[in-house]
């Protein structure tokens, strides 16, 4: 029988198997609420500042655009290794769980926002108080089998990209319902609280191996400069910083390049606002439908022949594709390439959370992953607010360049780190 919490006597049962399974099930519906709330919002965050606060001006729109997107994965960013660490010392469930609560109350607070400054200051509240998905990650990827590494994370990115795939959609058409999109922010904070049920419920974790870890593990200091020992894992991470970062320089300024572009007129025929809307919602929506259909590929792929080999074909293949989009300047090829570099993106997340999780041990992945995702959070918010302060001289069609060369740089890099090997002398692959 299910049971809904675990004491500090209580042993995991039915063996290790059963064990990761169950924490799937239930990490995956949570992820999928999660990020189907803040994909409502997203996209049209933009749009929503120009209207809300009357910013007029383009360079002032993308600046506060590039900030306030980029505020809350900041402040993620900065506090993800405290509740890593926090995760392996306390639990993974409880940092899972404050997390959405976290997400709820401070999405519930953004429109009362009554200027940029403060809607800036709810989101970096946000992402200080966030940090979902390592837990998450840690929690369901604890006893999964080696082997199986890189198809269960893959499994999981399928569930925050089929939030990616209706969350858009969702808002686009609660928008046209409702006039409004403040009704956005309220969305997504019910679907938070929704997000928790599952975990309350039905996740579990050995606190046994977490008593272990903490009174075996030292300070928070000396673990986390004990995992950061490595020069080659510095590098890791650091590569892993810069791949985020040089897709999320484009990433934030979608809805004004699709405006730009002009909008695909046969997905509201007769109704521009509306077609407008769709057009916005139209490559998140490609991005999602490709991270459901080729996530779990590269996780294979990962498997089989490494994951540091595959984000190098990964990040020189999405350089190609983004320096095309800035020469093929038509919505209609915009869309195209898109559906190209969705491919690519795909496998991000999925191949950099399974080259982190092959080099440390299952007691220091909850620290790991949130090493890991802290890296991903400053890309997603350096990348923005770099290409904010970019556009000003260079437009948006200019960002795709400069992200173009970031990401032949890190594939480079990643190229000549497989042929280094790490302290312990395992290969990197």
């Amino acid at each position: 029988m299910f049971q809904g919490q675990v004491t500090d006597r209580e042993e995991p049962e039915a063996g290790a198997e059963f064990d990761w399974k169950r924490n799937y099930f239930a990490v995956w519906p949570s992820m999928l609420f999660v990020s189907m709330g803040l994909m409502a919002i997203l996209p049209s965050l933009p749009l929503y500042i120009e209207e809300r606060f009357g910013v007029s001006d383009e360079d002032e729109l993308r600046m506060w655009t590039g900030a306030i997107w980029g505020g809350a994965p900041l402040a993620a960013a900065c506090m993800g290794p405290f509740w890593g660490v926090l995760g392996d010392r306390l639990g993974r469930k409880p940092m899972a769980l404050r997390a959405l609560i976290g997400i709820a109350i401070t999405t519930g607070l953004m429109p009362l926002a009554s200027t940029p400054s403060y809607l800036l200051a709810v989101r970096v509240m946000q992402g200080l108080v966030a940090g979902y998905i390592a837990p998450s990650m840690a929690l369901v990827t604890a006893k999964v089998p080696p082997d199986r590494q890189g198809r269960t994370i893959g499994s999981m990115q399928v569930a925050l990209a089929s939030g990616l795939l209706a969350g858009p959609w969702v808002g686009a058409e609660l928008i046209r319902i409702t006039g409004s999109r403040e009704v956005l922010f309220y969305l997504t904070s019910c679907l938070a609280l929704l997000a928790s049920l599952p975990i309350i419920l039905f996740a579990r974790e050995d606190r046994g191996l977490i008593r272990k870890h903490r009174r075996e593990s030292g300070s928070m200091r000396s673990e986390i400069r004990g995992l950061l020992s490595g020069r080659l894992l510095w590098a890791l991470l650091l590569c892993i910083f810069m791949l985020r970062f040089g897709q999320q320089m484009v990433e934030a300024y979608i809805a004004l390049w699709v405006r730009e572009l002009g909008p695909i007129l046969f997905l509201a025929p007769g109704d521009s606002a509306v077609a407008l809307e769709r057009s916005i919602a139209l490559p998140f929506t490609i991005l999602a439908v490709a991270q459901i259909c080729f996530t779990t590929t590269w996780g294979r792929l990962a498997d089989k022949y490494g994951p540091l080999r595959c984000l190098s074909v990964l990040s020189l293949g999405l350089a190609v594709v983004l320096g095309c989009t800035g020469v093929w300047t038509s919505i209609e090829g915009y869309m195209l390439l898109r559906c190209a570099a969705a491919v690519f993106m795909a496998g991000s997340m999925t191949l950099a959370y399974s080259a982190i999780g092959k080099r440390v041990e299952n007691d220091q992945r909850s620290l790991a992953y949130s090493l890991a995702q802290s890296c991903i959070q400053f890309g997603l918010s350096l990348g923005p607010l770099f290409g904010g302060f970019m556009s000003q001289w260079t437009g948006i069609a200019g960002l795709f360049f400069i992200a173009s060369f970031c990401l032949l740089l890190v594939g480079c890099t990643m190229l000549i780190l497989r042929k280094r090997t790490l302290p312990m002398g395992a290969q990197f692959v």
